[in-house]
């Protein structure tokens, strides 16, 4: 188990590139591990990089360098061995005993720093679901002790092996219950939802780190939690972007991404990402100081696609401008990128630009209609306000004359409340 003392546990990183893989790639990822690392307070001592056709079945890495690596961990006392890849149950376990330390993969590294972010009930609850199937098939081999103090396996089945269904039961029933609970979670995020169907809703997506919280914080007026760390938002938050017109936008904040993000959490976290579902519109923060923009922006679509999301309209928005020291940087990341929308959270002038781009984004989906509200139902004009523009009011003879502007959905809503 990690020691998560004032002393930073010592930490050695493993990459495996294939024939198939870039160097540069490959470094960019390793780099990452080490920023991952470094969020959850360890201190990287080094690093290797071992190049293969194929990973091996058993050793993932190769004998001869996993025992260049066991050589490297005695020497420099490492504490940790993190590699940037998901391992099978096996590998974990035949490195782990070679190494004779622990080792981790990226999936439980992502997985742990989840776990010491999550704040809210909803959101441990879904960090543990995927802890938990994460660790399910990797059971075998933590009871293999017990087995060995009772002189190996006998013809019955040994201590370990009890043990270790009893964990799968134990576990297994967490699991139902986690799922269970978070079902009902995001049944009252669709009533929710229902609620806001009224409003322009605008998902905020991105890499980790990009910027988002800080842009929705500029854009709302919102004091959001900023910080400069690797997912340091884990559960959504929605916000009113204060404008003239109606229906009113409502600005939500999201979990950030990340390459080879887990399976099994992207499918935990599906009820705070149905705010991304829900959205009209996509808003795909990027970070434009970042070396791996394309990388990044190509992380987050495949994402999307995973949750079903890929077809929502998105307005791609580079924050950190602010970085981009030369002027040529900028100019041919816009011609790059042309439809996108440049700004900094740092810079107010930027932020009202994407404030108006967004605003006339959604001035293209109203439609303009002309309605005589009875006076005998004088009352309904409230709502005309509430779920649209009101442009001009006429009072004749026979009832109000309202020119409005109103989305489709909301103009059926005021169609019916007339009707009854």
């Amino acid at each position: 188990m990690i020691n998560y003392s004032q002393e930073k546990q010592r930490v050695f990183l493993v990459a495996l590139q294939l024939k198939s893989d870039k160097a540069e790639d490959t470094l960019d990822a390793l780099q990452e591990l080490a920023s991952l690392a470094t969020t959850l307070g360890f201190k990287v001592i080094g690093q290797k990089i071992q190049s293969r056709s194929t990973p091996d079945s058993k050793s993932y890495i190769g004998a001869g360098k996993l025992q260049e690596i066991k050589d490297i961990v005695g020497r420099k006392k490492i504490d940790l061995v993190l590699f940037d890849h998901e391992l099978s149950p096996n590998q974990g376990k035949y490195i782990e005993s070679t190494l004779d330390c622990m080792v981790w993969d990226r999936t439980q590294v992502i997985l742990e720093i989840f776990a010491s972010h999550a704040r809210t009930p909803e959101s441990r609850d879904q960090v543990e679901l995927a802890q938990l199937k994460y660790m399910l098939p990797r059971l075998v081999g933590l009871w293999a002790h017990l087995d060995r103090e009772k002189g190996g396996i006998s013809a019955s089945r040994g201590t370990g092996e009890k043990q270790i269904n009893i964990d799968r039961k134990l576990i297994r029933t967490r699991i139902t219950r986690l799922e269970k609970s978070l079902k009902r979670i995001a049944r009252e995020r669709s009533v929710q939802s229902k609620k806001r169907s009224s409003c322009f809703q605008i998902g905020v997506v991105g890499y980790t780190n990009a910027g988002k919280t800080s842009l929705i914080n500029r854009l709302t007026g919102s004091e959001l939690l900023e910080q400069d760390k690797l997912f340091a938002t884990l559960e959504s938050a929605t916000r009113i972007l204060p404008t003239d017109t109606k229906p009113d936008l409502l600005v939500s904040d999201t979990v950030g991404f990340i390459r080879n993000l887990p399976h099994n959490l992207i499918a935990s976290f599906r009820s705070t990402l149905s705010v991304v579902m829900d959205a009209d519109l996509l808003m795909h923060v990027v970070d434009a100081s970042s070396p791996n923009i394309e990388q990044h922006i190509e992380t987050t679509k495949n994402v999307l696609r995973e949750i079903g999301a890929e077809k929502i309209p998105r307005l791609l928005v580079f924050n950190k401008m602010d970085r981009l020291e030369e002027e040529m940087d900028r100019m041919i990341l816009m011609k790059t990128y042309a439809d996108s929308v440049a700004v900094s959270a740092l810079e107010p002038e930027k932020v009202e630009l994407l404030k108006e781009s967004l605003i006339e984004h959604f001035s293209q989906m109203f439609v303009r209609d002309c309605t005589i509200l009875p006076y005998s139902k004088g009352e309904l004009l409230s709502r005309f306000y509430q779920l649209g523009t009101v442009e001009e009011l006429e009072y004749t003879e026979d009832g109000i004359h309202i020119t409005h502007a109103t989305t489709r959905v909301n103009k059926n809503i005021l169609n019916e409340l007339l009707k009854a």
